[in-house]
């Protein structure tokens, strides 16, 4: 099924001095095989000077196309950008970075440095086909494709992307990444675990942090946006309680509780919260 957005079909843009011959008008069409929104931009030369005019942002659903109208392009290729959340589709090398507005709007694509407002975007250079559909002038009518998958984002990314849970506008919601830094000149041993609808938590990993040294420890969506870090066979008064924590049988030594059954270990932790565009949460422990 495909969506055509009139404001973009129908947009006339202003060409500089270029001969009309040179000018023609390109189809973009914008193919999202994702579960989740995904917006893009164009970029595209009206002129014979190299300076784009910048379109931004339109919004492509789940198993829909964008099938829009560019007009006075020139050249032989459209610069695309593609995002979701925090996840933008790679450009190929020697692709360009624009800088680009957060509110949908038409105007000039930046160079980095981006001014005030603009935030620099990998812009992937796709080569225009010709149709053989015959535009205004009896110009020959271009086309650009990008098919937006799951599988064109790196692996750890691709993994996680079927079934990625959904922000207030139907884009995918950021993923969460919580790293950790030992604030201590000795290795701690930490468990990070996942607060669960329910109240409950499920046990997400163990790991072992090295002397005043920081780690990525979870990347994912957490249920409920919050994980909790658990220092293993350590309480202090400012963490926000305690629990006992069943180990694994691996021959290591660890501090023990009366407490805690045999198997088990005293953990004191602190809850952390992610914010709803909150992608990266940094937490601090041994202290």
């Amino acid at each position: 099924m495909k969506r055509v957005l009139s404001c973009l079909a129908v947009l006339i843009l202003s060409a500089v001095s270029a001969p009309a011959f040179a000018q023609r008008t390109v189809m973009v069409e914008v193919c999202n095989e994702t579960g989740f929104r995904v917006a893009t931009a164009a970029a595209y030369r009206t002129g014979p000077s190299q300076d784009r005019t910048l379109q931004t942002w339109f919004l492509v659903d789940p198993g829909e196309c964008l099938d829009g109208g560019l007009n006075g392009v020139m050249g032989d290729s459209v610069d695309l950008h593609v995002m979701s959340g925090e996840w933008f589709w790679p450009r190929g090398e020697g692709d360009a970075v624009w800088c680009v507005p957060a509110s949908s709007s038409t105007s000039l694509a930046t160079a980095e440095p981006c001014t005030a407002g603009r935030v620099p975007r990998a812009f992937r250079s796709t080569p225009i086909e010709i149709t053989g559909q015959r535009g205004p002038g009896g110009r020959n009518v271009g086309r650009v494709q990008w098919r937006i998958a799951c599988d064109g984002l790196a692996a750890d990314d691709a993994a996680l992307c079927p079934g990625a849970p959904l922000d207030a506008q139907g884009l995918a919601r950021p993923v969460r990444t919580l790293e950790v830094c030992n604030l201590v000149s000795r290795d701690i041993e930490i468990a990070v675990l996942e607060a669960m609808p329910d109240g409950n938590f499920a046990l997400d990993g163990l790991h072992t942090l090295p002397a005043e040294g920081c780690a990525d420890v979870y990347r994912g969506f957490p249920q409920t946006d919050t994980l909790m870090v658990a220092e293993i066979g350590v309480f202090y008064e400012r963490q926000e309680g305690q629990f006992c924590l069943p180990l694994p049988d691996d021959g290591v030594e660890r501090v023990t509780s009366e407490t805690c059954a045999g198997g088990e270990a005293p953990v004191g932790y602190r809850l952390h919260g992610f914010g709803e565009r909150t992608a990266r949460y940094t937490a601090y422990i041994g202290r």
